[in-house]
């Protein structure tokens, strides 16, 4: 799978975020009790507005976890002419589009 920049940083934030807590265990704990003033802490600026963040510690190895993503609603999607594109035979009211690029814009400002 090609990423794109904005998917790279995001992954980048996510790998930087990841790694503090698998090596620092005050950081991991406190980012999960109070995620926004940790990661303000951690990047040294303030985070994007209108967003809360919610970390669950998914570290014990005996399970498989699964994060199920805001599910986003028709009537918000813009759709441009290269996600129509990939749509094909239309939708149905319980189909939902994904767009990817939306789901890492507020990672992408904090980097």
């Amino acid at each position: 799978m090609i990423l794109t920049e904005e998917q790279r940083k995001g992954q980048d934030v996510f790998f930087r975020i990841i790694t503090e807590a698998w090596l620092n265990d005050d950081f991991k704990k406190s980012l999960i009790k109070n995620p926004e003033a940790t990661l303000e802490k951690f990047f040294g600026r303030s985070l994007p507005t209108g967003k809360k963040i919610k970390v669950t510690d998914q570290s014990d190895p005996e399970y498989l976890y699964i994060n199920i993503p805001v599910k986003m609603q028709h009537k918000d999607q813009e759709l441009d002419e290269k996600k129509l594109d990939k749509l094909s035979g239309g939708t149905s009211k319980d189909s939902a589009i994904t767009d990817y690029e939306s789901l890492y814009d507020s990672l992408g400002n904090i980097y």
